[in-house]
């Protein structure tokens, strides 16, 4: 069985990958690592790091290069590499937040020297901790190849540093840990609060600004207990540096250099000295797609969150056959795309939007109430509904769109419900309900599972004006009347964006199907 939580006491930071395929076998979510520079640990006293051995770049650069070569794994496991005993050489008991199950040493040691080690440094372990003790290869590794600085380097009382920090990744990490190798007393971050987020690839996915904190809260005080955090959320990019004369030394990272000037030009405005500026690398992300980024970014991680469940099916007391799987998305998202890659991929397809189009013919069921709500100046010469006349009534007004509503959505269910029996008849076991207006009308209760397209505004106006021949203003007044967003994936399982080439949308919609896939024939296992 896999612990979920592991410690990997590293002498040598070159071990690291080849350690990978032993953490990935043994330890399923956090992996702590303790670093103890080149010493044999089982040394009477040689757990402990001579103070002022090595300078804190040294340092710096072996934890950031611990995370980069731990970044394969991230995705999966949470990696914290362990500071206090490298900040604080006389502090050699190693404390986490999180009962450590297994230890993996990466030298060579008896039982004995395991259990020892365990019971006299570790301050929180599950009962019955194990250890895995590593082979003779690994231990010949040769030592690390950086070249320690023995400098003395400045330190800060009181160091402040901001950002988003949303899906804490190594990149943040790395980050973090420069800023809490330098600081001595209290490390002030300002977490971008939501105002701060529009301009922000995929930004409605970003955690909720009380998580984000909470996330740092965790990290920061597992990594390092010694000093205050004092984490807030800001709503400009000064946040408290503005008025704070007390911070010695802001951390920005390679892109946000300007940003730290920028800071510094107004403390001066405000007649507060000026910070140190510290600025951390950017780290290179080797293997992301065409469309990502090329660093490690939050940017990359919610790309990757496309196509995948954010959240379990409600499936408590529901018959799983046919399988209900709501498609909606605002004007523009690419629904239409989507739906004939699940028709191709063997689900049936129960199209709303055509069978509310039927219903505005002349002799059906809605003809007759719409036209005696709107009047005749909504019909064209030949008698049919004009769309464009009646949608220029209700897009400006919603006291008139939700009498249009009333008069159809009901129908639309209905009818939407036959096509549903007919293709399960059919044979058909997956079947597809797409609605633009599926969470105004409440149907997500008739499904499994929601399956959302979304769009960034501005490229939702341009294919609008493009396709619809509407104005931007027109165009804007169709995408306010609709659910934002944030509203569409608060009621998702699964959230597909169409703002890449028509391949990338197919691929997202190829990983959610073939999950579904998976998860349905559990379910029948089960």
């Amino acid at each position: 069985m896999m612990a979920n939580t592991g410690l990997l006491v590293l002498t040598n930071p070159k071990r690291v990958i080849k350690l990978l395929p032993m953490i990935r076998k043994h330890i399923l979510k956090t992996l702590y690592i303790q670093y103890f520079p080149e010493k044999n640990i089982f040394l009477s006293g040689s757990h402990m790091i001579t103070s002022s051995q090595w300078g804190i770049s040294h340092y710096a650069q072996i934890i950031s290069n611990i995370y980069t070569d731990t970044s394969t794994i991230s995705s999966r496991l949470d990696v914290r590499v362990l500071l206090t005993s490298i900040k604080n050489p006389n502090i050699s008991i190693i404390n986490t937040k999180k009962p450590v199950e297994i230890v993996i040493f990466d030298q060579i040691c008896s039982k004995r020297e395991a259990d020892t080690f365990i019971q006299d440094y570790l301050a929180n372990t599950s009962m019955g901790c194990s250890f895995i003790n590593l082979g003779d290869d690994l231990n010949s590794e040769k030592l690390d190849s950086v070249m320690p600085c023995f400098l003395e380097e400045k330190t800060y009382k009181n160091v402040v540093l901001g950002g988003t920090f949303d899906k804490i990744h190594n990149g943040h990490k790395i980050f973090l840990s420069e800023a809490v190798l330098r600081c001595t007393e209290k490390l002030t971050i300002g977490v971008t609060d939501t105002n701060m987020l529009s301009a922000k690839l995929l930004w409605e996915l970003i955690e909720p600004c009380s998580t984000r904190i909470s996330n740092l809260s965790n990290f920061l005080e597992d990594i390092d207990s010694t000093i205050t955090y004092n984490i807030v959320a800001i709503n400009d990019m000064y946040g408290p540096t503005k008025c704070d004369s007390t911070f010695d030394m802001i951390v920005v990272s390679e892109e946000t250099k300007r940003g730290g000037d920028k800071v510094n030009e107004m403390r001066e405005k405000n007649n507060l000295s000026k910070l140190d500026i510290h600025v951390v690398k950017l780290i290179n992300e080797e293997n992301h797609k065409s469309y990502e980024e090329n660093k490690i970014s939050s940017s990359n991680q919610r790309i990757r969150l496309l196509g995948t469940k954010l959240r379990a099916p409600q499936i408590e007391n529901k018959v799983l056959k046919p399988y209900i799987i709501g498609l909606t998305g605002g004007i523009a998202s690419g629904k239409s795309s989507v739906a004939k890659k699940l028709q191709k991929l063997g689900a049936a397809l129960v199209n709303c939007d055509k069978i509310a189009h039927d219903l505005y013919q002349p002799g059906k069921k809605c003809f007759d109430m719409i036209v005696e709500t709107f009047g005749s100046c909504i019909l064209k010469p030949d008698g049919f509904i004009d769309r464009k006349a009646l949608g220029n009534i209700v897009f400006n007004d919603q006291t008139q769109l939700n009498k249009l509503n009333n008069i159809v959505w009901p129908v639309i269910l209905e009818e939407a419900k036959k096509e549903i029996n007919h293709f399960h008849t059919k044979g058909f076991d997956i079947i597809v309900m797409e609605a633009a207006v599926l969470i105004q009308a409440k149907w997500q209760h008739e499904c499994h599972e929601i399956w959302t397209c979304i769009i960034p505004q501005e490229e939702a106006i341009r294919r609008i004006v493009e396709r619809n021949g509407l104005t931007e203003v027109d165009a804007k007044l169709r995408i306010q009347a609709q659910p934002s967003n944030v509203e569409q994936i608060n009621e998702a399982n699964v959230v597909i964006c169409s703002l890449w080439s028509h391949n990338v949308t197919e691929e997202q919609v190829e990983k959610a199907w073939n999950e579904l896939m998976a998860f349905l024939t559990n379910q029948v296992k089960i």
